[in-house]
């Protein structure tokens, strides 16, 4: 029981600071394609969008790479890292399926997708609560 609790306690230590690397590399990107339109003298390129959605989709895969290459097997963590794992692919599906939408001029695609990637986002927080309920 007791060295359970010590590699629960190595893993979390391992999956925090993984996460503290992976949010350090945003450094000035945002943490969202931006949805909002831009003021009027300053407009958005044309590909900026899908070119935004794309970046944000590898950052996401770059993240579920990152929780596979740590190769946790505590029993606690290891369902919790997976979700939070498959987190990550879903929104990377959702935002590539956003920039390809808005590079064939789908708006109404792109928007459901983008809307979908907002609902998986959303899904962060608990699941980061569920974890940090582990890793104390």
């Amino acid at each position: 029981m007791g060295c359970a609790k010590f590699q629960t306690a190595r893993e979390c230590g391992s999956f925090v600071e993984a996460i503290k690397q992976w949010r350090g590399q945003a450094s000035g990107a945002s943490a969202a394609p931006s949805s909002s339109a831009a003021p009027s003298r300053n407009p958005t390129p044309p590909g900026a969008p899908s070119l935004d959605s794309r970046a944000l989709a590898d950052r996401y895969d770059d993240l579920a790479q990152r929780i596979d290459a740590l190769k946790l097997s505590s029993p606690e963590l290891t369902p919790r890292a997976a979700r939070y794992q498959k987190l990550a692919r879903e929104a990377a599906a959702a935002l590539r399926d956003v920039a390809t939408a808005v590079e064939k001029g789908d708006p109404e695609k792109a928007r459901r997708r983008r809307v979908e990637f907002d609902d998986i986002a959303r899904g962060e927080g608990p699941l980061v609560a569920d974890i940090n309920a582990v890793c104390r």
